[in-house]
């Protein structure tokens, strides 16, 4: 295979390969540097092939850490990115491997983190779902759910139901909304059902029908 381009990609240190006039792939600086690869040269497929794996294992790591500077994901979250960059799987589990080695990535670490970051406007219920969504094992999630502080989760409802009910009619039917919203929000039947009564109390003490 002959080397017919190499164009290097606005001012970074990568550059796309050209070979027998067809796109290869895309190289580092330091890979065509070490190979001392130019235009001209002549490559068995073999060789160029097995370069081009040792690159891509490189240029994925790269791309995953560029990557995870920018957004706070999952494991999955990386390998999902790298396939739509069409990394090989080898490539992928390669860089997914030396992720954790330097601590990287942490599933564990980012569902504590999430679930902390968003339990102040949704309940347990939704943020477990979002978790599984982007590939939080059973595992964590179980262990997740046992340290989970029931008392600030009434706590985030009651605040929420607050909110919701604030400047709307005293009525049965805001009562029977509010609890809906929080548990569209994600909230446990009890905890919705208790904060709405606590949030209507609140705004109307004294107040007492049979809306429920």
């Amino acid at each position: 295979m002959i080397i017919t381009k190499i164009k290097q990609i606005a001012k970074t240190n990568r550059y796309h390969i050209y070979a027998d006039d067809k796109w290869f792939g895309i190289f580092l600086d330091e890979t065509l540097a070490f190979h001392k690869i130019k235009t001209g040269d002549d490559f068995e497929e073999s060789v160029l092939e097995k370069i081009k794996f040792e690159n891509d294992k490189k240029l994925s790591f790269d791309m995953a850490v560029s990557y995870m500077e920018k957004y706070i994901v999952t494991e999955k979250g990386v390998k999902d990115y790298l396939r739509k960059k069409n990394f090989s799987e080898q490539t992928i589990k390669s860089t997914i491997e030396k992720l954790h080695s330097y601590n990287l990535i942490n599933d564990e670490r980012f569902a504590k983190e999430y679930f902390a970051s968003m339990s102040k406007s949704q309940g347990k219920n939704t943020i477990i779902n979002k978790l599984r969504l982007k590939g939080i094992s059973k595992e964590i999630i179980d262990e997740l759910l046992e340290n989970i502080d029931e008392d600030s989760q009434i706590e985030n409802a009651i605040a929420l139901a607050k909110k919701f009910v604030k400047n709307r009619e005293k009525s049965a039917k805001t009562k029977q909304k509010c609890l809906a919203h929080l548990v569209y929000k994600g909230y446990d039947y009890p905890v919705a059902l208790k904060a709405t009564k606590e949030a209507i109390d609140f705004e109307n003490e004294g107040e007492n029908d049979d809306w429920i």
